[in-house]
């Protein structure tokens, strides 16, 4: 059984790229204004997802803390109301691609330099290939989920600004192979700060966090987020 299940993680993790999930923040409670766009890259560590059903503690990966992995991103967004944006991510890593879909809603709160807001969104990662090499097929690996992110910002000035996030996520995961099939619910909570400075429409935005997960094989586990970005709030 532990034969198998290193047999399955390896050809997985190696052979057909890795599900990488954008844990970063690279955002700010508040809303771009109505029809204004807003545009961004970034560069940073994502949880592989992929791991966390193989991730034992004690067979495989032996680890403390769950596998992170680089990513590639880039965003667009665009204001619907004073207090709504509407934004999309997408990114790769290792021949994964993700994607999210979220919505950012400014909360009533009656101060000059604090503002609150939530983004529900919807997030897709799949790394789904045909291909084969010898014996081994490569695996498929899809993910959905959701997350609900409560973003407070604190503007110190004009061009600095404060930010953390609070983030409870769920991602159903497949993970599919010619003789493997698994199937299991992810649940995450993520906690970021990150700070915005400002020239103009340009930003810069670091931002470090933890990420915390309950793998299906294993005991709850702790992740590193550190992301850099750049961009343009028109």
């Amino acid at each position: 059984m532990k034969a198998r299940t290193f047999t399955m993680a390896v050809s997985i993790l190696f052979l057909s790229g890795c599900a990488v999930m954008n844990t970063s923040l690279q955002e700010t409670a508040e809303i771009v204004e109505p029809g204004h766009l807003k545009l961004g890259a970034e560069y940073g560590y994502g949880l592989d997802l992929t791991t966390t059903y193989f991730r034992t503690g004690d067979e495989i990966f032996k680890e403390k803390g769950l596998l992170v992995l680089p990513i590639y991103g880039a965003k667009a967004g665009i204001g619907l109301t004073n207090e709504m944006d509407i934004n999309a991510k997408v990114w790769i890593s290792f021949g994964g691609f993700g994607s999210k879909f979220y919505l950012k809603h400014k909360i009533p709160y009656n101060s000059e330099k604090i503002t609150m807001a939530v983004a529900p969104a919807i997030t897709f990662v799949t790394t789904e290939t045909d291909e084969e090499e010898g014996d081994i097929d490569f695996a498929d690996i899809n993910t959905l989920g959701a997350e609900i992110p409560f973003i407070i910002t604190y503007r110190v000035g004009k061009n600095f600004a404060l930010t953390c996030m609070a983030r409870y996520s769920a991602d159903f995961i497949t993970i599919e192979e010619k003789n493997f099939k698994a199937e299991f619910i992810l649940h995450r909570l993520g906690l970021i700060g990150g700070i915005s400075l400002n020239l103009g429409p340009l930003y810069l935005r670091p931002d470090v966090g933890i990420e915390m997960a309950t793998p299906e094989n294993g005991n709850f586990g702790i992740a590193p987020i550190i992301a850099i970005g750049a961009g343009f709030d028109f």
